[in-house]
C-alpha cells in the first residue's frame, strides 16, 4: 500500500512542481494563472499536451522548445524534479500527520521561490497569504491548542527580521533584508515554532553560504536569493525534528 501512495503522490508532485514552477514565472510577470494556458516564453506558442508533461517533456525535447527550439530554463525541470521528489520524502517521513502536510506546504511554497526569487528577487504575498492559511487549517484539524503560540511566534520572529533589517540597512547603507524573506520568515514561525525557527535560520545561512561560495564567479553583484535557502532551512528542521527538537529543548531546559 505505501509504494502505491509513494508512486502516487511522486506523479502529484512532478505535477505541483511544473504548475508551481510556472506560477514563479507568472506571477512576477503579471500573468493570470489560469489564461493563457502554457507557452514558450521566447515565441509564446501555446504548448500541446504533450510538450508539458512534467520531467519527460524537458528530457525527451533536450530542454529546448518544440516551435522555436531555444533552451528552456533548466530551472522548471529542477522544480518538477522537486516536486517529485520531497512529496514522496515527506510521506515517508511523516506518513499522513501534520508534519506531513506542514512540509507539504513548505515544500509548494519552495517550488514557487525557487524560480520567483533567483529569477526575479521576489517572493509572492499571494503565495505567504495562501501558505498562513493552509498552516492555520492544519492546526485547526491536528492541534488547536498550540496554534495561539505558533501565530505569537511568527509575529515575533516578523518583527525581529524587521528590526534586523532596519539595522542592516543603517549599517550597510542600502537594503540589507528584502521584505519577502521578512515575511517568509513569519511563515517559518509559524510552521516550527520560535525555537525551531532560529535553528533554521541557522542552516538557512550554512545552505546560503554554500550557494553563494559556489556562484560566486557568476554572482559579481554578491546578491543571493535567500528565500528559498529559509525554506530548506525549515525543511532541514522538520525532517530531523526527533534529533533537533530533545537537543534544543534539553539546553533551555524547557
Amino acid at each position: 500500500m505505501d509504494t502505491i501512495i509513494i508512486i502516487w503522490l511522486v506523479l502529484v508532485g512532478a505535477i505541483m512542481g511544473s504548475f508551481l514552477g510556472c506560477m514563479g514565472y507568472r506571477i512576477p510577470n503579471k500573468i493570470k494563472t489560469t489564461y493563457p494556458s502554457s507557452f514558450c516564453c521566447f515565441c509564446k506558442k501555446p504548448l500541446k499536451w504533450y510538450m508539458n508533461i512534467p520531467i519527460f517533456s524537458y528530457i525527451i525535447q533536450g530542454g529546448k522548445c518544440a516551435y522555436c527550439k531555444k533552451k528552456i530554463g533548466s530551472i522548471y525541470f529542477i522544480c518538477e524534479v522537486v516536486g517529485a521528489i520531497m512529496f514522496a520524502v515527506n510521506y515517508i517521513l511523516f506518513k499522513f500527520n501534520m508534519e506531513f502536510f506542514i512540509s507539504t506546504v513548505l515544500t509548494c511554497v519552495l517550488i514557487v521561490t525557487i524560480v520567483s526569487d533567483f529569477e526575479y528577487y521576489y517572493i509572492s504575498d499571494r503565495v505567504l497569504v495562501l501558505s498562513v492559511i493552509a498552516l492555520i487549517t492544519i492546526y485547526f484539524i491536528f492541534d488547536k491548542s498550540n496554534l495561539l503560540m505558533r501565530i505569537i511566534s511568527a509575529i515575533v520572529l516578523f518583527a525581529l527580521m524587521y528590526a534586523i533589517k532596519l539595522f542592516g540597512n543603517v549599517i550597510f547603507k542600502r537594503e540589507s533584508l528584502g521584505d519577502g524573506d521578512i515575511k517568509l520568515m513569519g511563515v517559518i514561525g509559524l510552521s516550527l515554532g520560535f525555537l525551531n525557527s532560529f535553528i533554521s535560520l541557522f542552516f538557512a545561512s550554512v545552505t546560503g553560504l554554500i550557494f553563494s561560495l559556489i556562484t560566486l564567479k557568476k554572482n559579481k553583484e554578491g546578491i543571493i536569493p535567500f528565500g528559498p535557502f529559509l525554506i530548506i532551512g525549515a525543511l532541514l528542521v522538520l525532517y530531523f525534528s526527533n534529533i533537533i527538537t530533545p537537543f534544543i529543548y534539553g539546553v533551555f531546559k524547557i
